[in-house]
């Protein structure tokens, strides 16, 4: 058998920042668990999300017909509040793990690096060489299912894998392998009593402990859904235009992860005491820790953007200012969108004309989102605004937007 310790060095040779083995068999469970889900329509907007692709994530031997172990790597993203750009308007919020470059190209050619090196090194040292399968959340591999048995971490009650010194703000990563080795043990932590994260949820998408309607989600508004927000959860998106972070802030898990890196605010003040060394419960040995840089905010991005500016983003500005982001995946309509939304529920009448403006955008959606801004920030221009594009609106679900739009606007204009 392979040493294993020598498998979890280089993996942090690579900059993976916690690493465990577990076996290759079926995860029977996490299959029965998705399955059912899928049948109570809780992963409903998730096309791809099927039971067959269930049959296929859950059983290793069907993505590698000899494996015998699995690699699930984790990477932190638990970096400092970058600054943000200048600017005194109405701000959005994009979630931390897009402060940064988009992962998937961080992660997979590492990955790719570990296969190549896991390949020579097996054919020096057993005289044949292995196979391996990578996975960085988009394929089909159930991560968090391999990290909880691998004993990289645990089941939150918000779904998120919570692990020791990380908490919940991971990437998550498998390479799958003909290759035996040691398996880790699970963890024996949970989140006992605590129902926080639960209970702070604005949409109520974390519907029972460890459970998620993804219909409800911030981050599946924000980011999977290409069509419109419904009404009665818009007011409930706050200024968030890209994923969703507050079932994680709040956990105490990660709040101590916080202390123990000693974080620092825009302003570069200490947010907490910070530690010289983070134990790597995987090995016996102390790290210092060091932020990746490659998750530090771009300066076209930052935390907290401010919303008006976007909104007169052309289709070639978004894709340059974007373009090394996670932020790409919503496409330009669909960040309009949820910029629309944030500004409508920002209460600042200063983005009436750029809201205005974006009545007449080229997308239908953006158009019909500004419409129900306008209608929430109130006000003459915008009732004005609102009875003009109305006159000339071709689309009927943006019609019926500014008729709801102006709908909520009373006697006094």
């Amino acid at each position: 058998m392979l040493e294993t310790q020598v498998v979890k060095e280089y993996a942090y040779e690579l900059g993976f920042d916690t690493v465990r083995i577990t076996t290759a068999e079926a995860f029977t469970e996490a299959k029965g668990i998705i399955k059912e889900r899928i049948s109570r329509g809780l992963m409903d907007g998730l096309p791809w999300y099927t039971s067959e692709r269930a049959d296929v994530s859950c059983h290793p031997d069907a993505l590698l017909p000899e494996a015998q172990s699995i690699i699930s790597l984790g990477m932190t993203y638990l970096t400092e509040q970058p600054g943000n750009e200048e600017g005194e308007g109405p701000r959005g919020r994009i979630a931390r793990y897009a402060w940064g470059d988009d992962y998937h190209d961080i992660i997979k050619p590492r990955l790719q690096r570990f296969a190549e090196w896991l390949r020579e090194y097996t054919r020096s040292e057993l005289g044949s060489e292995a196979e391996a399968r990578l996975f960085v959340d988009t394929g089909r591999m159930v991560d968090r299912a391999v990290a909880q048995r691998a004993g990289l971490g645990w089941y939150g009650k918000n779904t998120n894998i919570l692990t020791h010194g990380w908490g919940s703000w991971l990437f998550l990563a498998e390479i799958v392998t003909n290759v035996p080795l040691e398996p880790d043990e699970p963890l024996k932590a949970n989140c006992g009593h605590c129902e926080i994260c639960l209970h702070a949820c604005p949409t109520g998408a974390l519907t029972n402990p460890y459970e998620l309607d993804n219909r409800l989600c911030i981050s599946f508004l924000t980011i999977e859904l290409r069509g419109s927000i419904p009404l009665e959860l818009r007011p409930l998106i706050g200024n968030y235009i890209f994923g969703c972070d507050i079932c994680q802030e709040v956990c105490p898990v990660n709040k101590v992860a916080e202390r123990r890196l000693g974080l620092r605010d825009q302003q570069g003040q200490p947010q907490f005491v910070a530690l010289e060394a983070v134990n790597r419960r995987s090995t016996e040995r102390q790290a210092t820790f060091q932020p990746h840089q490659e998750f530090l905010k771009r300066p076209a991005v930052g935390s907290e953007p401010e919303l008006i500016p976007l909104l007169a983003l052309s289709e070639e500005e978004f894709r340059e200012r974007f373009r090394h982001s996670p932020i790409k995946r919503t496409k330009r309509r669909g960040l309009l969108r949820n910029v629309c939304v944030a500004l409508g529920n920002s209460g600042n009448r200063e983005a009436v004309p750029a809201l205005i403006g974006a009545l007449h955008d080229q997308e239908a959606l953006v158009r019909g989102h500004a419409a129900w801004a306008l209608g929430r920030l109130q006000g003459l221009e915008a009732y004005q605004a609102l009875q003009a594009a109305l006159m000339s609106e071709e689309d009927t679900e943006v019609q019926q937007e500014i008729h709801c739009a102006i709908a909520m606007f009373g006697e006094d204009k």
